[in-house]
């Protein structure tokens, strides 16, 4: 016959301490001195692992520093393969030191000219003006409102801009903020607005502009429906997917350089993919163009 389990054994358990650690009961027939080591033993123990926890946060810490000053990132480009590269520069570092700017490695840079339907970057005469003495090659973006007419985006840019005889290919950044990711207009309407800024820029200028977008955007309004335009695509932690046709690629938000008044403003560094002799071929010229 199987015997019935007796109810009335004893229950046997390990005790623990405060941090989960067994309780070790000691013998009453050991010497006090012994007792004293096993309980030091025990002691270091914890302390090493507490110091083992503190020492990976405090890395953890350090790392997260310097990925956000810029001193780090996952996916810089190396110069062999990607030769051509240069930054967006806007008002928000205050005044650009040319003259220092142009003994960086730098072969290029765009400037932040307009946004939606009547803001112009209050520097971007200045630094047009900046640009072209320091024969760097220079070309203008406008930050393109989601909700906005495009044609009327287009008159503003253009308006700003001027002549682009000797200036690189334009572009339009399509880069909605939170409130537009949350609220987002509709998509056909969206494609629409783009359509007629591209349409007018290219209208005016001779060229299609170069669409900046993230890769939401990218997804949600941009593939398969521009491709007219060449491709300015974010992509920070990997190079974009093979799948992806793009021209210049954003690599990091985080570049600090020192050509700026404000030396803590961050700046959005971007490659060009084919190489020098190939780059020239973004320089807008009039007369090829009429």
């Amino acid at each position: 016959m199987r015997r019935r389990p007796d109810n009335n054994q004893p229950e046997y358990s390990i005790p623990i301490d405060q941090y989960g650690y067994p309780i070790e009961e000691e013998p009453e027939d050991l010497p006090e001195s012994q007792q004293e080591r096993k309980k030091t033993g025990r002691f270091v123990r914890k302390l090493l692992l507490r110091l083992c926890i503190v020492g990976i946060i405090l890395l953890m810490i350090e790392f997260a520093i310097l990925l956000y000053s810029g001193q780090i990132w996952f996916n810089e480009p190396k110069k062999k393969d990607y030769p051509v590269r240069g930054p967006v520069m806007d008002d928000k570092g205050g005044e650009i030191y040319w003259s220092k700017f142009s003994k960086l490695n730098i072969q290029m840079c765009y400037l932040r000219a307009t946004k939606s339907t009547s803001y112009v970057d209050e520097s971007f005469e200045k630094n047009k003006e900046g640009a072209f003495h320091s024969r760097i090659p220079v070309g203008a973006i406008h930050i393109f409102d989601i909700r906005t007419d495009g044609k009327a985006q287009a008159e503003n840019f253009l308006s700003a801009v001027g002549d682009m005889d000797g200036w690189l290919v334009p572009a339009v950044e399509v880069s909605p903020g939170l409130f537009d990711r949350l609220f987002a207009p509709d998509v056909n309407k969206v494609g629409t607005n783009l359509r007629d800024f591209v349409n007018t820029v290219k209208e005016k200028t001779g060229v299609c502009p170069v669409i900046k977008c993230s890769s939401g955007a990218y997804d949600k309004y941009i593939k398969g429906e521009f491709s007219d335009c060449m491709l300015w695509y974010e992509s920070l932690y990997s190079e974009p997917d093979d799948s992806i046709d793009w021209t210049f690629w954003e690599y990091t938000s985080r570049t600090k350089l020192s050509s700026y008044e404000h030396d803590s403003h961050r700046l959005h560094m971007s490659v060009y993919r084919y190489g020098e002799d190939e780059f020239g071929k973004l320089i807008v010229n009039r007369k090829d163009t009429l």
